[in-house]
C-alpha cells in the first residue's frame, strides 16, 4: 500500500473512533458543566484521586475521562498528536473503577481514575505500535508493556498513544503514517521529539501526564518546547520491557523511559508507580535495578549548592534561554541557596561519543524500518554523513576545519561513520573517560547538589529547522552520555523586550570559541532565533543530578519550583489562556 493511502486510511480510522465516542457520550449521559471540565483539567493526579475519594460532586473516574477525551480529541484535531485512539476501552475501565469504588469505598491505587497518555513506542494489548511506519499498521500488540501494566495496577487509565518522529532519531515530530505534529503554542513550530506528541498533549492540558523515553533529550526537549515538566531517569530505573525500539540492542547510549507532566508532584507520583514494581520485575528483565522508590532519600539540612552555566562550548544559549537560567538562579539565591557559575566539560565532546556510537552500524538497523516510506528531511541529514563515503566526509571535515575554522563541526563529522568492533570499543573507552571527568568535576571538585543549565540553545524551532540544527541536542545528550538523572522545569516565556539579540549578548557569545557554522545558523541574519517571532513560547531549564538519583532530583526540583513560584505552567493554565484569547497563546 502506498504511504499516502495508508495515512489517509489511518486518519479516517482516528476520526471515526473519535466520532464514535462523542456519539456514545451524547446518547448516554448529560454533558459536563463547563465549570466541572475546567476544574478537572486544572487538577493534578493527586487532586483527581482525592476528589474522587471524597465523592466531590461530579468527580468520578468516568467524568474525568470524559473531560480528557474531549480535550485530547480537540488537541489532536488542532495539533495532530495522537496515534492510537483508546477512548472506548478507557471509558469502560473508568466505569469499572467507579463501580468498584462504590462497592468498597477504596481507591485502587495512586492513579485511581487518572487519564494517562503514552508515547507510541509502548505496547498496549490490542492496539498497534507503529512508530509511524506504514508497514506496521494492523499489527496489534499481544499484551501490555510492563510499565503500562504497572499504570493499570495503580488505577491509571491509558487512553491515547502519541506521535513520534520517523525512527525517533530527531527532535522534529513527523512520520509518513501520521504526518507532522504541531506545537500547541505556535503551530508553525515543532513540539519537539522524540516524545513530541506527549509534550503537546501535556502542554495543552489535554492529558494529566504521560510516559516518554529519552536517549538524547527526548522527554526534556518536548517538555521545554511545549511548557511542561519531565524527568529523565538513569538507565535501569524504569522497566523497558514491551517498549518497541528502532535500534534494538543498541547500548552505546542507553535509553530511559521517563514521566512527563504539569507539576513536580505528578512526576513524583508516576515515578513511584514505575519504580515500586522494579523489585518484582527485575527477577526476569534485563538491565533493571531491583529498587523501589526510596522514601529515605532526603536533602541536606543546609542551604543547597547549585552550579550553573550558560554556554556549552559549542553554541551559545539564546537570550531567552539564558534568562531562564538566570531567573532560576536569582530565585534560588533569594531562597538562601548558594549558586556558583562554572565551566562544564564540553558538550560537543559528549555529542562526538553519541554520534560515533550511534553511527557505528551506518544506521542500517534504524533505516531498515523505513521500507517504502519516504525519508523525512531531518532524518536524511542526520544519517547522510554516516552513509556517505569516507572521502566525502573527509572533504566536508577539511572545509569546516580549515576554510571555515570550525573545529567543533569538523570533529562531529569525523565521528559520524561506520566503525569496526575494535573502533567502537576504543570510542566507548574514551566515552568512559569523559563520564568520569564530568562526574568528578561536578560532584567531587565542586561538590554541587545539582546543576542548573539550559535545556536547549533556543525555544521551539519551526518545522524544518531541525534539519540543519540537529546537533543542538548536545545540551541534553551530554547528560545521557554521563547517565545523570535530569529534570526539566518550565520557567518563563519568551519576551521580545528582554530577549532580543543585543550587542552585549553578542560580546558574551564571541568570548567563547563556539561553532561558527551553527551559531551563524541560529543567530546570524535570517537565523532560527527571533525573539519577536518567538514571543510567548515557553522556556525551561535542566536540573542535573547524579546517576540513579531519581528520588533526590525530584526533591531538588521541588526546591527549584517553589523558589520560582507561580508563573503560568500549572495544570489548567494553558486552557485558561486559550479561553481568554482567540489569538496566539502567550
Amino acid at each position: 500500500m502506498h504511504w499516502q493511502q495508508a495515512r489517509q486510511e489511518k486518519q479516517a480510522e482516528q476520526r471515526s473512533a473519535i466520532q464514535d465516542v462523542r456519539t456514545k457520550l451524547q446518547d448516554e449521559a448529560a454533558s459536563l458543566s463547563p465549570d466541572l471540565v475546567r476544574a478537572i483539567r486544572s487538577a493534578d493526579a493527586q487532586q483527581i484521586t482525592e476528589n474522587i475519594e471524597k465523592r466531590k460532586e461530579g468527580w468520578t473516574a468516568y467524568n474525568v475521562m470524559r473531560a480528557y477525551i474531549e480535550a485530547a480529541s480537540k488537541a489532536h484535531e488542532r495539533f495532530n498528536v495522537i496515534t492510537e485512539v483508546m477512548f472506548l476501552d478507557a471509558l469502560r475501565r473508568a466505569r469499572e473503577l467507579d463501580e468498584e469504588f462504590e462497592k468498597t469505598g477504596k481507591l485502587v491505587g495512586l492513579l485511581h481514575g487518572v487519564p494517562v497518555s503514552l508515547k507510541d513506542m509502548l505496547d498496549v494489548g490490542g492496539y498497534d505500535t507503529t512508530l509511524g511506519f506504514t508497514h506496521k499498521r494492523s499489527q496489534p500488540a499481544a499484551k501490555d508493556a510492563s510499565l503500562v501494566s504497572l499504570i493499570r495496577q495503580a488505577g491509571g487509565i491509558p487512553f491515547v498513544k502519541s506521535t513520534v518522529p520517523q525512527t525517533m532519531l530527531s527532535f522534529e515530530c513527523s512520520t509518513a503514517l501520521f504526518g507532522t505534529s504541531q506545537n500547541p503554542y505556535d503551530p508553525r513550530r515543532t513540539p519537539g521529539g522524540s516524545s513530541g506528541g506527549e509534550g503537546a498533549l501535556i502542554g495543552s492540558d489535554s492529558t494529566v501526564f504521560g510516559i516518554g523515553s529519552d536517549i538524547g533529550g527526548s522527554v526534556r526537549i518536548p517538555a521545554h518546547f511545549s511548557g511542561c515538566y519531565a524527568l529523565k531517569p538513569s538507565a535501569g530505573r524504569y522497566t523497558n520491557f514491551g517498549i518497541q525500539q528502532c535500534n534494538p540492542g543498541f547500548e552505546g547510549v542507553k535509553s530511559a523511559m521517563g514521566p512527563m507532566g504539569r507539576s513536580v508532584a505528578d512526576l513524583e507520583r508516576m515515578t513511584r508507580v514505575g519504580l515500586d514494581g522494579a523489585p518484582r520485575l527485575a527477577a526476569t528483565q534485563t538491565n533493571l535495578l531491583p529498587f523501589p522508590y526510596r522514601d529515605d532519600v532526603k536533602l541536606p539540612d543546609r542551604p543547597l549548592r547549585f552550579g550553573y552555566f550558560l554556554h556549552d562550548g559549542f553554541c551559545a544559549a539564546s537570550p531567552a534561554c539564558e534568562r531562564a537560567v538566570m531567573d532560576t538562579i536569582a530565585a534560588l539565591r533569594k531562597a538562601g541557596h548558594e549558586c556558583i557559575e562554572f565551566e562544564p566539560t564540553p558538550a560537543a565532546e559528549a555529542l562526538e561519543y553519541f554520534i560515533a556510537l550511534a553511527s557505528a552500524g551506518r544506521y542500517e538497523i534504524v533505516l531498515s524500518h523505513l521500507r517504502d516510506d519516504p525519508v523525512e528531511s531531518f532524518l536524511e541529514m542526520a544519517t547522510s554523513s554516516g552513509r556517505s563515503y569516507w572521502f566525502s566526509r573527509w572533504l566536508k571535515s577539511l572545509y569546516c576545519r580549515y576554510i571555515v575554522g570550525d573545529e567543533h563541526s569538523a570533529r562531529l563529522l569525523d565521528a559520524n561513520g561506520g566503525k569496526s568492533i575494535n573502533e567502537v570499543q576504543r570510542w566507548m573507552d574514551r566515552r568512559n573517560g569523559y563520564v568520569f571527568k564530568t562526574r568528578e568535576l561536578l560532584w567531587e571538585t565542586h561538590g554541587f547538589d545539582a546543576v542548573i543549565c539550559p535545556t536547549q540553545a533556543t525555544p521551539a524551532l519551526k518545522h524544518g529547522e531541525t534539519r540543519d540544527l540537529g546537533s543542538l541536542i548536545m545540551r541534553t545528550a551530554q547528560w545521557n552520555i554521563v547517565d545523570s538523572t535530569v529534570g526539566q522545569i518550565p520557567v518563563t516565556f519568551v519576551d521580545p523586550a528582554r530577549d532580543g539579540l543585543t550587542e552585549e549578548w553578542h560580546k558574551r557569545r564571541l568570548a567563547h570559541d563556539g561553532s561558527k557554522i551553527f551559531e551563524q545558523r541560529v543567530y546570524g541574519l535570517g537565523g532560527a532565533y527571533d525573539a519577536k517571532d518567538m514571543a510567548g513560547l515557553p522556556v525551561g531549564v535542566q536540573v542535573v543530578g547524579k546517576q540513579w538519583d531519581e528520588e533526590r532530583v525530584i526533591e531538588l526540583m521541588k526546591v527549584v519550583d517553589e523558589a520560582l513560584g507561580p508563573r503560568g505552567f500549572s495544570p489548567g493554565d494553558f486552557m485558561r489562556r486559550e479561553e481568554g484569547s482567540s489569538q496566539k497563546v502567550y
